[in-house]
């Protein structure tokens, strides 16, 4: 992400422009050493999707309490005891 003055953005918004329409970059704007704006690219399809990052990996964090309504009424210590037994 880039910062520049606000003065800087006045004379060079056309550069700015291009940084952020062709390199979909974003640009925060400052005055007097405090963030003011961001000039980021407009995103007319809003419902397309972009590449993720780690496209086909799972995110275990996304799963955060999943599936806990069907341990809720489990005995874990009974389940495991089955379990280990069956390997035995």
């Amino acid at each position: 992400m880039k910062t520049v003055s606000a003065v800087e953005a006045r004379k060079g918004l056309g550069h700015l422009l291009n940084l952020v329409a062709l390199k979909r970059e974003t640009i925060v704007i400052e005055r007097s050493g405090k963030k003011m704006a961001v000039l980021k690219a407009y995103d007319d399809e809003p419902n397309k999707k972009e590449p993720a990052l780690h496209e086909g990996r799972l995110n275990l964090l996304d799963l955060t309490g999943l599936g806990g309504e069907i341990w809720a009424d489990v005995d874990v210590d009974d389940y495991l005891r089955q379990e280990r037994a069956q390997w035995t």
